[in-house]
């Protein structure tokens, strides 16, 4: 069957509307929903609670761990508050003990999980005051189809943009983030010949907001400035910058309103942001 055909879409469709034709998007791809260990609670044919557990690789201080992502957890409208997710999400808990040695979600109701002993951890972005005029170098934006096979090789291919924390994604949790809102372009996303690679990036007035890189040998940050087509005078980056400064001053940040709650141990101290591509 069909994945975008399977019961527990329906309940993801109402919960998070879009999200079906999205998951046909990234199948597209290769990369299937069902590529997490899913947890339903049904009732007649009907699921009515919904959680998924996507099992990554994530580099930590130059050591590798292997991570658990919670996503899509949801519950049908008319059984809210009847402990349906919680239930799930303990499940989750319980599986993954012995094959993650963290578990870790991101939310806008942070109160509700840490009534499950998850526990909040700050995220960073970082600041950089950096002046450089106009690129001249080509960039050009991803668009469905014509780049699919690009955007794969080139997160095949990929090196860690971050020694002090990256997550490793093979184009999976990427594909999902960046072709939700602006199919058939993938959001923010750009294609340099010059470094074979993705940039992935925002500009504000004069400020760049570097969201990823994506390249087999990571470029340097007067390369990456070289593609933008205005000056700016100043960087946010939304991961750890070790690779391409040691200036940039962390700044206590939440993105799009996603608190990151941990279940376990955390392996480091030091400030960071999981990429918003990463994010699940």
């Amino acid at each position: 069957m069909e994945i975008s055909k399977k019961s527990y879409v329906n309940l993801l469709e109402e919960s998070f509307p879009g999200i079906k034709d999205n998951i046909v998007r990234c199948e597209a791809l290769g990369f299937t929903w069902e590529a997490s260990k899913l947890f339903n609670k049904e009732e007649n044919g009907e699921v009515l609670s919904h959680v998924a557990l996507l099992e990554c690789p994530m580099l930590v201080e130059g050591q590798w761990h292997n991570m658990g992502a919670l996503h899509g957890i949801c519950t049908k409208s008319t059984h809210q508050g009847q402990g349906l997710a919680t239930a799930l999400i303990q499940e989750a808990l319980e599986w993954a003990k012995g094959r993650c040695e963290t578990v870790f979600l991101f939310t806008e109701i942070p109160a509700f999980y840490e009534k499950l002993s998850f526990q909040r951890i700050q995220e960073y972005r970082f600041h950089l005051s950096y002046p450089h005029p106009k690129g001249t170098k080509l960039l050009r934006p991803l668009v469905v189809p014509r780049d699919n096979n690009l955007f794969l090789r080139c997160f095949h291919e990929r090196e860690p943009v971050s020694n002090h924390l990256w997550i490793k994604d093979n184009g999976l949790i990427a594909s999902f983030n960046t072709l939700f809102a602006t199919y058939p372009s993938y959001w923010s996303v750009h294609y340099s010949p010059t470094i074979d690679g993705l940039i992935s990036y925002l500009l504000e007035d004069k400020t760049l907001h570097l969201l990823d890189v994506v390249a087999s040998k990571i470029p340097s940050l007067n390369t990456i400035l070289e593609h933008l087509p205005a000056e700016i005078n100043d960087i946010y980056f939304y991961f750890s910058p070790d690779r391409f400064t040691d200036e940039a001053t962390a700044q206590p940040y939440l993105y799009d309103k996603g608190h990151l709650l941990i279940h376990g141990e955390w392996q480091t101290s030091n400030p960071f942001m999981i990429s918003p591509l990463s994010r699940c």
